[in-house]
């Protein structure tokens, strides 16, 4: 992995060759979001080739694996959802100070 912007741009190598491929995250400037992908894609993307790769030959690893993406997707959501009530209670001007 070859990192282009810290936390938004990032090569990856793709495996047995010098290739690789650009994965860009959004990110927010000035107000607006540039468009990009999520980290919630990104673990939808590793489920379903976890799953996948189960079909063909189970693991009791990736089992476990697939368990722990997962949970991190619910924590992902539980961090969304605080947000949106976050931008909401701001909007309304009912925000704690």
């Amino acid at each position: 992995m070859e990192v282009i912007k810290p936390g938004v741009e990032y090569k990856l190598q793709n495996f047995g060759s010098q290739d690789g491929q650009v994965i860009r995250f959004t990110e927010k400037v000035k107000g607006t979001y540039n468009p990009g992908t999520t980290n919630e894609e990104m673990i939808n993307v590793l489920v379903d080739r976890l799953y996948a790769l189960q079909k063909s030959n189970f693991s009791a690893e990736n089992q476990c694996v697939i368990l722990l993406l997962k949970n991190i997707r619910q924590l992902l959501a539980k961090r969304l959802n605080r947000k949106i009530e976050r931008v909401k209670r701001y909007d309304e001007g009912t925000t704690d100070k």
